[in-house]
């Protein structure tokens, strides 16, 4: 028995489900949606594919959110009143939910192996939502919490993102495919650049639509369009596991004016790489 509060995105219904009770609240409860949608579009180059997007509270979910194509279902967690929503606003949810259905909807992973595919796509989508919408310093805050819940359960894990040798495959669902994924597409991004990335995006979007993708699908979408062979980028992020672990030490020698700068890699462990390609900018400062 829901409210149903109507809304639109050019001309596909865009409707919010809530109980009764939250019914006037029901547009901030799923903040923006229309807004996003047309920002998410744009971007993407792919319009919004589905002929509507509809969002649902219900009760006694098994999980956060899930990205039922054109209907989404969110446990109750999300829904309350205005002042509830100044400390617990949904939006980062609904844009990770929205994206999905580019990344995870129109095209999906064909092995939980490929987790990252939908997972990490839709993590970085907040990213981007919160970068347009608020600014880049909002998102790199945001983007920064990533690193260190990835982080807090390498000291207990570090697997590869794409895995073949997971026991269930609740065991894909970590904050590897999540926030470790979010942050790996952002290096990519600063890789290759604003431009490719978002056009070898739209590339692979397009040449992999309503069907089954893994990952050298958009290895080879990026590759197509940045002109570059990014086997390097791949194996290492993607393929392998762990991340880089830093010694930095300096010494400047007065006497010749000349500073000496060494930083050693000293990760070591199962299927994480002995020395990480990494650009590394070097600012110095004279006081």
């Amino acid at each position: 028995d829901f409210a149903i509060v109507e809304d639109q995105w050019r001309d596909i219904p865009v409707n919010y489900f809530v109980e009764h009770e939250y019914e006037q609240y029901a547009k901030d409860i799923y903040p923006n949606t229309p807004e996003m949608i047309e920002f998410f579009s744009n971007k993407l180059g792919y319009d919004y594919p589905w002929d509507k997007f509809h969002q649902v509270v219900v009760r006694d979910y098994v999980s956060g959110a899930m990205e039922n194509t054109g209907a989404v279902i969110y446990g109750d967690f999300i829904q309350g009143d205005d002042r509830f929503l100044i400390d617990n606003s949904g939006e980062d949810i609904v844009a990770h939910e929205l994206f999905h259905h580019w990344f995870g909807d129109l095209v999906t992973t064909e092995s939980w192996a490929n987790l990252p595919l939908n997972e990490s796509f839709a993590t970085y989508g907040e990213y981007l939502w919160n970068e347009f919408k608020y600014g880049r310093d909002e998102a790199d805050y945001k983007l920064n919490n990533d690193l260190k819940a990835y982080l807090n359960e390498a000291r207990i894990k570090k697997e590869k993102l794409i895995r073949y040798d997971y026991e269930s495959e609740m065991e894909m669902f970590d904050t590897h495919s999540y926030q470790k994924g979010g942050r790996v597409l952002h290096m990519l991004r600063k890789e290759v650049g604003d431009e490719a990335f978002f056009k070898s995006l739209e590339v692979y979007l397009k040449e992999n639509e309503y069907q089954a993708a893994e990952i050298d699908h958009l290895r080879l979408a990026f590759e197509k369009v940045s002109g570059k062979d990014l086997h390097w980028f791949f194996n290492q992020w993607f393929l392998s596991a762990g991340h880089p672990e830093l010694s930095i030490s300096h010494e400047f020698i007065d006497s010749t004016k000349t500073l000496s700068i060494e930083i050693t890699q000293e990760q070591e462990g199962e299927n994480i790489p002995s020395a990480y390609r990494l650009p590394i900018d070097i600012e110095i400062v004279k006081a």
